[in-house]
């Protein structure tokens, strides 16, 4: 077959399909060329993703598919199957093998009231999507009002009678401007609501606990907080529960109180600080007692394990006591929710590992420990020599998120030697060492480095948690932790193979790490060669 002639077919046959007298009032693209535009309810029926409205208007009174079909012009905000899923389900009705929940739905609903239901999502006229105007009032065929919302990006929104402050429950227009002979189809992703359908089927509008809290202006901080800590997907799976939300100056003092680093919840940038989060807003979700979310005095379990909140009555109502002196007093109490209640107060309530974030924070690093301590002198000294300084400061403020303690530092546990250990390390090496400014020479002090890294482990390890056996330190090579026999204390082997040294005393705590004191500077191999070749 050559071009000509195939050419020739396919013209022949676009033309039966009338395609050739179409002109450009009639189409919006080659398929509405093909078919026609048709009627809106043409329109509907074809879409295969208005199947349920299909099935609601012809469930419906009135014999809407045939109004639909008229002179109009008719614009028709059609929920798409979807959204008739959403209202079935929260509505009650659930799919089973035999039907979906829309069907069950459309099954059980007053014929009359799905009516009405369905003519408040048509207004008269040919109303495109760039004609909707923000705040504008649209008349419906029912005679129920909707509102409209532009967004800055120009998205067309709908609100309906279940619009509240707190939930603002928009319908979405998601494809619009769906053309047809008599006029014009939008889809959305909400079924609309008047007000007279919302009384018929006792629909609940009430905000759920997580809407409470990101509709209220007084706790748009405690909203972010949930999304940061990733909380948001938990609260709303909340069956019932109490939920103590602060309001924005309670996380204002809350964030004086963890210091100058910590000013939005943009500071909560690691797993660590985000679980930390996740634990103070967990403590503010009391769980019901045997069915109940009423306040009672006493000790009330939370969503954190093993943390309670002690709930006392003061002045007609309750007060709330974490694990501070300070308890915190209701704003706004019993804001009635869909599962359950809110209560907005004045401080944010804090589990022990929150004061002990703090505490830790308060903390000296590792080098202004060394340097605090007397009987370390000669070690700060050697730090400050070997510029190793910076590194016991802040051992890089890398996220470990391997630490138990939520210190966002990179934990290390040193083996700190005293002045006197340091002493008999001058005398090993001879007379030309009286002290650490006798290593001057670049071989000198990468060999101090060496050898003070060697009394470096990663992580933050208590004497409580040493366990016997041979250890990589910072400087990759190994130390021998050794219990001694009949005791719970235990000694560090170094290359030597001969001197073990003592821990005098263990549990030096800092912000990035701990030390434990030893009578012995720790030497690798590499020091013994040293001392050797000088021999």
């Amino acid at each position: 077959m050559n071009n000509f002639r195939t050419i020739s077919i396919v013209l022949s046959m676009l033309a039966l399909l009338g395609l050739g007298s179409c002109n450009d009032d009639d189409v919006d693209g080659l398929g509405s060329a093909i078919i026609g535009p048709g009627t809106v309810y043409t329109r509907i029926s074809a879409s295969g993703s208005l199947t349920s409205l299909d099935a609601a208007l012809n469930t419906a009174t009135g014999d809407l598919p045939s109004t639909l079909e008229g002179t109009g012009p008719f614009t028709v905000f059609a929920p798409t199957d979807g959204a008739f899923t959403t209202l079935a389900e929260s509505l009650g009705f659930e799919s089973n093998d035999d039907r979906s929940a829309t069907d069950a739905m459309l099954a059980d609903i007053d014929p009359t009231l799905l009516s009405q239901i369905l003519t408040y999502h048509v207004v008269p006229g040919n109303l495109e999507a760039s004609s909707l105007s923000d705040g504008a009032t649209l008349t419906t065929v029912l005679g129920d009002d909707l509102s409209v919302v532009v967004t800055a990006d120009g998205d067309v929104q709908l609100l309906d009678a279940t619009k509240l402050t707190q939930t603002n429950p928009v319908s979405n227009v998601s494809q619009p401007n769906g053309y047809a002979d008599n006029g014009i189809v939008h889809f959305i992703d909400k079924v609309l609501l008047p007000q007279g359908a919302i009384e018929a089927l006792s629909f609940d509008t009430r905000p759920s606990i997580l809407e409470w809290a990101k509709g209220t202006e007084d706790l748009s901080l405690f909203a972010i907080a949930l999304d940061t800590a990733g909380l948001a997907d938990a609260v709303v799976e909340l069956d019932t529960a109490r939920l103590l939300a602060p309001n924005n100056q309670a996380f204002e003092d809350l964030f004086a109180a963890l210091g100058s680093d910590y000013n939005s919840f943009e500071d909560f940038d690691n797993d660590v600080e985000k679980s930390l989060l996740a634990d103070v807003l967990s403590y503010h979700i009391l769980k019901p007692v045997d069915g109940s979310i009423d306040l009672m005095a006493g000790a009330a379990e939370t969503l954190l394990e093993d943390n309670t909140v002690e709930v006392t009555g003061a002045s007609g109502g309750f007060e709330f006591g974490d694990s501070t002196p300070i308890t915190a007093t209701r704003v706004t109490a019993d804001i009635d929710a869909k599962n359950g209640f809110v209560d907005i107060i004045d401080k944010v309530l804090l589990p022990q590992a929150a004061l002990d974030f703090i505490a830790l924070l308060e903390s000296d690093d590792l080098a202004t420990t060394v340097a605090s301590t007397p009987q370390l002198s000669v070690l700060g000294e050697a730090l400050a020599q070997t510029d190793l300084v910076k590194t016991f400061e802040d051992m890089t403020n890398v996220q470990d998120t391997t630490a138990t303690n939520f210190s966002y530092h990179m934990p290390a546990t040193v083996f700190a030697p005293t002045d006197a250990a340091f002493a008999d390390l001058f005398d090993a090496f001879g007379p030309d060492y009286t002290s650490i400014a006798s290593f001057d020479t670049d071989e000198e002090k990468e060999l101090l480095s060496e050898i003070l890294l060697y009394h470096v482990l990663e992580g933050k390890i208590a004497s409580e948690d040493l366990e016997a056996g041979s250890v990589t330190t910072v400087s990759e090579n190994d130390i021998e932790i050794i219990s001694v026999v009949g005791t719970e204390n235990f000694v560090i082997g170094d290359a030597t193979n001969d001197v073990n040294a003592n821990i005098t005393t263990p549990d030096v705590f800092a912000r990035n790490g701990i030390a434990h004191i030893i009578d012995k500077v720790l030497l690798p191999k590499s020091a013994i060669d040293f001392i050797n070749s000088m021999e």
